[in-house]
């Protein structure tokens, strides 16, 4: 059952206001917008309610894809981080893929995971920290010393991110949190041309140690450079097989391709 919409909130961190709204793209769905004023909204997230399972955008398809290639039989219960909240579309997933999920949510702004819980509520919620995703895993933060199965990075989604959310420092204390068969989800955005997604890409390729243990993974016209859009980087400590690499690219969204190793490298120079 649809919640009695729009709904709006002030975000004290930032002054920003966040809604959630009618998504008339589905049946049952909801769009959580953040920004100053009625036209500069910026779309967020989309939940499909009664659906947890249903993934609207292609990255999240991307990042679905990844996981279950990945995580097909794990030893024990995931252990989840996510390091941005939106409407918890991904945690809504996670949870009802893997129902022993434990899930960490890392968001600044004080009042949005509770407004967005109450408003469309999750049958397990996750942990709920407030907390800046710069310094949350650095000693001396909340989740430090802390390993996860997964670690999301949904953060920023153009060349205006924080420096401190982009630099080789932050990524090599993200990976240091992984579990040793962990994997980190990153989503980014970019315009044509890729400027800011190729020096990303070569950042994290710089914290992982190279490109064997990183892959790509977007629509085949962002990709090419050629169209803006969502970018899903994902680095495994463990690296990734060839069937691996196959069975992520035939999970689609189609048209899309996956990039690792020197295909990768490449794609960033």
């Amino acid at each position: 059952m649809l919640p009695k919409l729009p709904q709006r909130i002030q975000l004290s961190h930032s002054g920003q206001t966040a809604e959630l709204t009618r998504d008339t793209l589905t049946d049952h769905g909801v769009v959580l917008s953040i920004g100053t004023g009625e036209t500069r909204m910026a779309e967020q997230s989309h939940v499909e309610v009664g659906d947890p399972e249903f993934l609207l955008h292609d990255y999240l398809r991307r990042m679905r894809a990844v996981l279950t290639t990945l995580h097909q039989h794990p030893a024990g219960p995931t252990d989840a981080l996510h390091l941005g909240a939106g409407a918890l579309s991904l945690p809504r997933w996670l949870g009802e893929w893997r129902p022993e999920a434990r899930q960490t949510v890392v968001d600044i702004e004080p009042e949005l995971v509770d407004f967005v819980l109450r408003h469309l509520p999750m049958r397990a919620a996750p942990r709920n920290l407030v907390a800046d995703a710069a310094e949350v895993l650095s000693p001396g933060g909340a989740l430090a010393g802390e390993r996860f199965d997964v670690i999301v990075v949904d953060l920023f989604n153009s060349a205006e991110a924080p420096a401190a959310l982009t630099s080789a420092e932050f990524f090599s204390t993200v990976l240091g949190a992984m579990s040793g068969g962990g994997v980190m989800l990153v989503n980014l955005g970019d315009e044509p041309g890729m400027d800011f997604a190729r020096g990303l890409v070569g950042t994290v390729l710089e914290a992982a140690g190279g490109a064997s243990s990183v892959l790509l993974s977007a629509p085949a016209e962002v990709l090419a450079a050629e169209a803006e859009g969502n970018l899903v980087l994902a680095v495994c400590r463990t690296g990734f097989q060839e069937t691996e690499l196959s069975q992520i690219w035939a999970a689609g969204p189609h048209p899309g391709d996956v990039l690792s190793g020197v295909e990768l490298a490449a794609w960033c120079s």
